[in-house]
Formats: structure tokens, sequence, C-alpha cells
């Protein structure tokens, strides 16, 4: 409705500047006709005065000339005929009507025509024609005509333009009132509609413009292209389920891979409390053992229980598949968790890992931390593989000044940075750019799937952090993970 005022005011300006200009051109050249039709007329009056004044002079004089003019006026209704005296020496009745300064310097024999205004009410178009007669005084034949026809025409044009203007914007608002609002008001409506529905995320309900001009084309255009856009939002929905999916099996099929390695050495970690079970167990069944130390290995057969309760619940826990679900978590906590699911391994392989620096108490990470309990157990899993054996890995957290980073990310908040360093093998110069590239293993093959540093480049990524390697072949390797303490929107 608002496009339609504003065309309907631009056409109102521009219609009402060109009446408003013909008219203005109008007055201006019926005007200059009028002037010219009364410069014509006083010059034929002129032509035929001329020889009859001449001839009066001749014969009867000054007087006999003033009295033929004096009979000429009386005979002309519309044009009053004068003699005049365009020297110092005239009178009231022979002053022209027009200041004798203005009249200075006209050529004797030849018109000229001045508008005057103060002489009457409606103003009067005068004519003089300069004569020398025999005494030697200059005069003129004065003819004025009054300008009251002329202004009343101009009158009637100002009227019938005014007029006109008006039938101008009356059409124009009915127009707007009927045609505009229903040809351009309501479909123009329907399209901002349609927009702000698109702009909701409804790309399925299309938008009716009926006929066939530019804006119905516009509306045909624009559901055509919404079908398209619900087309492939679908299938950006489809392919974007697909890959979570298989993300998410890929982690878990990590995960178990993992667990795998770990079930080893859970094994081996169950047998001692195992062979206390029996014997304990073994004692009380052989009744040699009195009230006292039956009691003492009770207790003992239930803390090894507790014990390997505890063991196969954490490797449970790990190993169970489950919804991805961030809130704020003790990281410290987490990582703990981490190192004694992984102690059997630790122990296998002979190695030492410690966590030396943790973060200040009270500090929380926004994290989904089954998701970051894998990435700290590839990370250690792949630094306990580093070397054959009696690897030293050691762990560190802190918080993390971002703005200093040497990955020239900026994110504006606060993180922590973990670091795991070991001081293995190392890793090439020419494969650190590739070890979170999926797939990408420097393993023997059937040792690696080279996956687990991809997933867990993944994970961080997706918790709006990153990791970072750094590594000496033949001294250790150095992985980074930065995480925002923040929930990122």
């Amino acid at each position: 409705m608002k496009l339609t005022l504003k065309i309907l005011l631009l056409f109102l300006v521009v219609s009402c500047g060109l009446v408003g200009f013909s008219g203005y051109l109008s007055v201006h050249r019926e005007i200059d006709f009028f002037e010219k039709e009364m410069t014509a007329h006083h010059g034929r009056l002129v032509t035929a005065v001329e020889p009859m004044l001449r001839d009066a002079w001749r014969v009867a004089g000054r007087g006999g000339m003033l009295q033929l003019v004096a009979g000429i006026e009386g005979d002309e209704q519309q044009v009053r005929i004068r003699w005049v005296w365009l020297d110092d020496t005239v009178d009231d009745a022979t002053r022209p009507v027009v200041p004798l300064q203005s009249l200075g310097g006209i050529p004797v024999g030849h018109l000229k025509s001045i508008r005057v205004r103060e002489a009457s009410p409606a103003g009067l178009y005068c004519s003089y024609y300069p004569f020398e007669l025999g005494d030697g005084r200059l005069g003129a034949l004065e003819m004025s005509e009054s300008l009251a026809h002329r202004d009343q025409y101009t009158r009637d044009t100002v009227t019938r333009t005014i007029f006109l203007m008006g039938a101008l914007i009356a059409t124009a608002s009915l127009l707007v009132a009927v045609v505009g609002v229903r040809l351009i008001g309501q479909p123009l409506q329907a399209l901002t509609l349609k927009t702000q529905q698109v702009a909701s995320g409804n790309l399925r309900t299309p938008v009716i413009v009926g006929g066939s001009d530019e804006l119905a084309q516009l509306a045909t255009a624009l559901n055509q292209m919404c079908e398209k856009l619900d087309t492939s939002q679908q299938a950006v929905q489809r392919e974007t389920f697909q890959r979570i999916e298989a993300m998410e099996q890929l982690r878990h099929g990590d995960r178990l891979k993992t667990v795998g390695r770990l079930a080893s050495g859970v094994a081996h970690e169950l047998g001692t409390p195992l062979n206390v079970v029996s014997g304990r167990a073994g004692l009380i069944a052989g009744g040699n053992l009195g009230g006292q130390d039956i009691i003492t290995s009770a207790k003992a057969i239930q803390t090894e229980a507790t014990r390997m309760t505890g063991i196969v619940q954490q490797l449970l826990n790990f190993a169970r598949r489950s919804t991805p679900k961030q809130s704020l978590c003790d990281l410290n906590s987490v990582i703990d968790v981490t190192i004694s699911l992984m102690e059997p391994i630790i122990k296998t392989k002979n190695a030492q890992v410690a966590f030396t620096e943790k973060l200040p108490p009270g500090i929380k990470v926004n994290i989904d931390a089954a998701q970051i309990q894998q990435v700290f157990s590839n990370l250690l899993m792949n630094a306990l593989l580093s070397k054959a054996s009696g690897v030293i890995v050691q762990i560190e957290a802190h918080l993390y000044d971002e703005d200093a980073s040497e990955s020239s990310r900026s994110l504006g908040i606060r993180c922590v940075r973990i670091t795991v360093t070991d001081h293995g093998d190392g890793i090439t110069e020419g494969d650190l750019p590739h070890v979170f590239e999926p797939f990408f293993t420097t393993r023997d093959i059937g040792q690696g799937t080279g996956l687990g540093l991809s997933i867990a480049h993944g994970i961080v990524a997706e918790h709006g952090g990153w990791m970072t390697v750094h590594s000496i072949r033949g001294q250790g390797t150095t992985f980074a993970v930065v995480l925002p303490l923040e929930p990122q929107s």
C-alpha cells in the first residue's frame, strides 16, 4: 500500500507540474497574442488616420487636427485615441499616459506599444505614433486599450488549470482506492507475507497472485524458488542426519576398539582380586576359620568384589553409546576417570602417567563428558603406544589466554588448555600436517585404523575448540586441546 501511495504521489506531482507548466505557457502565449493583436489594431488605426491628420493640419491647422482627433475618439468604442505632446509644454489634456521619459527616443513614423498598470484598475495597453508637424513641435497619436479582457482570459485559464489539477487528484485517488489497492497493494502484501514466511522457515505455503503481470510472474518465481529450497533443505537434512549417524558410528567403533585394548588389561587387573576372593572363599568353605576370621575374610571378599565391579562398570560406561549432551563439568574429574580407566594398559606398558597440573577448584567447562573422555583416551592411547614400553606421559591443564595463542584464533572468551606430552619416538615432520586426517596412520597394517585422532579433532571442534600438535622425532610429542569455558551460541 505504501508503494501504491508513493506511485500516486509521484504521478500527482508530475501531472500537476505538467498541467501547471502547460497553463503557464498558455497564459503567456495568450498574453503575447492579445498584445500583438492590439498592436496590429493600433497600427491599422494609424495607417487609416495618418493621412487625415496631415490633411486637417494643412487645411485647418492645429485646431482642425485636434477636432479631427476628437471625432475619431468618439467613433472608437474599445480604443481611446488622443493627441498628446512629447515636449515640456504639455498640459493635463495633452499629457501622455506613459511618463515622457519612457517615450524619449521613439523614431518619427514608428509605432511603440507599452503596458501601463498604474493608469487604471485593470491597466492600459498604450501605443504611440510620433508626428512632426509644421510648427516644429513633436506630438504623437496615443491609442490606449484596457487590459481587462486580457486579464479575464488569464483568470479563466488559471481557473481551468486548477480545476484540471483537482480532477487529476480525484481521478488518481479513485484509481488508488479501486485499482491500485487491488492490482498492486494486495499482491505486494501477499508477496511480503510470503517473504516473511520464508524468513521464518516456512517454504511450503505458496503465494497466490492472480493475473499475468510482473507481480504474478514474481509470485510464480518465488513459489518455484521455495519449492527448490524446500527440496534442497530436505536433502541437506537427510545428508546431515546420515553424516551425524555415520560420525556417531565411527566414534562408537573407535570407542569399542579402545575397549578391546582395555579388555586384556582389565582381565589382568581382575586376576589379583579374583585370587583373593577365591582364596578367602576356600578358607571359609573349608571350615578352618573362626568367627572373627570369617568376618574378616567376608569383608575382604566384599572389598575385592566392589573393586572389580568398579573396574567393570568403568569399562561398560566407556563402551556405552549415549546421546551427546553438553553441560558444565569438572574437567579434572573427567581426566582422572580416563586415567583410571586406562590404568590396566598403563601397567601393561610399564608406563607412567601423571596429571601434574590441574585446573583451579570451581572451574567448570561446557562439555559432553563422555565425548571428551573419548578424546583423552585416544590421546593417552597414542601416547602409551608411542614407545614399546616405559613411556612417561605428563598431563597439564590450565586457564588459557587465547589472544596469546600461536594459532591466531580469537574466540573472545576464556578457554582452558590441556596438554598431553609423551617422551616417545615422536612424529616425523612430513607426517605432522596429516595426523588429524581420517584413516591416516603411521602404524603397521592391522594395528590402527587412523580414525582416532580424526574423531577426537571433530569432537573438540563441535565443542567450539581446537587441537594442535607439536612433535620432535626421537624426543616426544605434545597434543594440546583448547576448550571454551562458556557455552557457545
